[in-house]
């Protein structure tokens, strides 16, 4: 049995996901059935076909924190209530993707002893179980725990132990993990709209699953996600999930800076940002001019002027600032040379025109923008990188690396304690 691949469903299924972020709250209801036998054995287990979809504006967030419960649980109950009509069914629990909490990447080995010689089910578990158990101290909340290599003894290298002989079993894990506290107000926003927490799956892997290729999987791959109020970072090297990390920097910050330097709204800003920015700037740039309006209490403000140069030159210090802060993270982590081989930029900020060729010189890497990969059913404004967080959500399932721990490990964090929350944990035990 492998631990490390998917597991192939043999019934269809109703599953949905939640993708919370700083200016959009995202649901998508799917449909699963058994992938082709031409797709068994390419991390593909099953397929989906998209049923409901909806998003809706955020509020009451900052950099993917909850900041004001009920005002978060109004947007969470518009999105969910939305998808649910187009799919006409009823959600009762949802995946949902990660962002707050300061994601914390961290690698590790463990080993337990075999007794009885052959490795068994057990002792995966009990190796597992450990190394989550210690990635889980610090009252951090342990959103993954997946294994990127065995070892027998002093064998290293292998992908499935299970049946080999040896007598010391070990495993290189790489954890993930996020303060407890925000992942605690986080899950209370969700059950309050009377919804259970099936999984929760770190934001930048979820969007890291839906916009790499098989070949850059293989190779290495660095997929940097520019939302709103945070840009993460998800590193893949032959086929394992080996980094993360993420700052509270996004592309609310370059649409406040271009508000503050022309006095502008900030709407007005984020429309400037949106139709006429750019990392730099062109010849044509210079001849190119923009009409906005300034801060005003008057009814009819006053109109200013500026050129698509000048908002370039307004706009690319931030983004600098924030890809900097990427590459340095990168090489303190280790990882600069060996897996940037391919840079991947997504989420709605990635949409600014140069971004692309800006980070490729920054890295000294070939870059590209990534889109979602699609899915049936998938209505075409969700192919826009804006979804790749929860069109990675329903793709993270497919893969099936969490289902030995992860819903045990983050059921201590429910927050209903009454009867009939006792009585759902004695079915979810039981059936």
């Amino acid at each position: 049995m492998d631990y490390t691949t998917t597991i192939r469903s043999k019934r269809q299924r109703i599953v949905s996901v939640l993708d919370i972020g700083t200016s959009k709250i995202c649901c998508l209801i799917a449909k699963t059935s058994p992938a082709p036998d031409w797709l068994e054995g390419k991390g593909e287990a099953v397929q989906f076909e998209v049923l409901g979809f909806d998003h809706t504006r955020a509020e009451g967030l900052k950099a993917g924190t909850i900041t004001h419960l009920d005002t978060a649980e109004h947007c969470i109950r518009s999105a969910v209530d939305a998808a649910e009509r187009m799919a006409g069914v009823t959600v009762e629990e949802v995946h949902v993707s990660v962002t707050c909490g300061r994601l914390k990447s961290e690698s590790f080995s463990a080993s337990v002893a075999i007794p009885s010689g052959t490795v068994r089910d057990d002792d995966i578990l009990r190796l597992l179980a450990g190394g989550r158990q210690y990635a889980g101290r610090d009252k951090r909340n342990v959103l993954h725990a997946l294994p990127t290599s065995y070892s027998l003894d002093e064998s290293p290298g292998i992908s499935d132990p299970h049946g080999m002989c040896g007598e010391r079993l070990s495993v290189d894990l790489h954890a993930v993990t996020a303060d407890e506290a925000a992942m605690r107000n986080l899950m209370l926003c969700v059950e309050r709209c009377h919804l259970g927490v099936a999984n929760l799956v770190a934001a930048p892997y979820a969007s890291a699953l839906s916009v790499v290729t098989p070949d850059e999987v293989r190779l290495g791959v660095a997929c940097i996600d520019f939302g709103a109020g945070t840009t993460t970072l998800a590193v893949i090297v032959d086929g394992h999930f080996v980094h993360t990390d993420a700052i509270a920097l996004g592309g609310n910050g370059i649409t406040i800076d271009v508000a503050r330097t022309l006095a502008a709204p900030l709407d007005h800003a984020e429309r400037l940002k949106t139709l006429h920015g750019s990392a730099f700037a062109t010849l044509s740039d210079e001849r190119e001019i923009i009409t906005y309006p300034c801060v005003s209490a008057s009814p009819q403000p006053a109109l200013n002027q500026i050129t698509k140069a000048q908002l370039a030159q307004i706009i690319r210090p931030r983004i600098e600032e924030i890809l900097d802060l990427m590459r340095r993270r990168l090489a303190s982590a280790g990882l600069a040379s060996e897996v940037t081989q391919h840079l991947v930029l997504t989420g709605g900020a990635s949409q600014l025109t140069g971004l692309a060729e800006l980070a490729s010189n920054m890295f000294g890497r070939p870059a590209r923008l990534g889109r979602p990969r699609s899915l049936n059913g998938l209505p075409a404004a969700a192919g826009a990188p804006d979804f790749a967080a929860g069109i990675g959500l329903l793709l993270h399932l497919a893969r099936g690396e969490d289902r030995l721990a992860g819903r045990s490990e983050q059921r201590f964090l429910k927050t209903g304690t009454g009867y009939f929350a006792k009585v759902g944990d004695w079915i979810r035990d039981n059936f």
